[in-house]
């Protein structure tokens, strides 16, 4: 009975181990995807590539940026963007790193950090600005992964940012 035991435990702890590693594999996959994705996109941010980046969204997706209401929907997220580049913004440099993705069935939540600086009409500096941000990645039937909500905050003082940037 003992031994039945100890086999049923030790094949308990096989199947265990097997299966997280093979669970961490698939997440190093998924991290390594959505970095080279990330990556992409900031590039496209940087070139002014709006078409590009919204590419990456699903039709249905919902983007929550810091101090902007909600956009919900690919069109309400590309008006929002039109509207950005219409106002003078030009981003210099992007950079995001993935810190943590969790899948989740169909879904894949990423959390990270990013750094951005930008030019914007009427402010004597560059701004530069960091903070978090998490993303819900949503696996397509083709295998790709498209983001289907988008939130981020600063880690600076919006009120700091501007006195540092100067106005004129």
């Amino acid at each position: 009975m003992k031994r039945t035991n100890l086999i049923s435990i030790s094949l308990f702890f096989v199947i265990f181990f097997m299966a997280s590693a093979g669970f961490s594999q698939t997440t190093a996959e998924y991290k390594t995807k959505i970095q080279a994705l990330q990556g992409e996109y900031a590039k496209w941010m940087v070139d002014g590539n709006f078409e590009k980046m919204l590419g990456i969204y699903t039709a249905d997706a919902i983007m929550m940026p810091s101090y902007q209401p909600m956009q919900d929907g690919i069109a309400a997220i590309r008006a929002a963007s039109v509207a950005m580049a219409g106002s003078g913004t030009k981003y210099t440099t992007f950079e995001l790193t993935t810190l943590k993705v969790m899948p989740n069935g169909n879904m894949i939540n990423e959390i990270g950090t990013y750094k951005i600086n930008a030019t914007m009409p009427g402010m004597d500096k560059p701004m530069d600005d960091h903070g978090k941000y998490l993303t819900i990645w949503e696996k397509q039937k083709d295998g790709s992964l498209k983001i289907k909500i988008d939130t981020w905050n600063s880690d600076v003082d919006p009120m700091v940012m501007m006195g540092q940037m100067g106005q004129k």
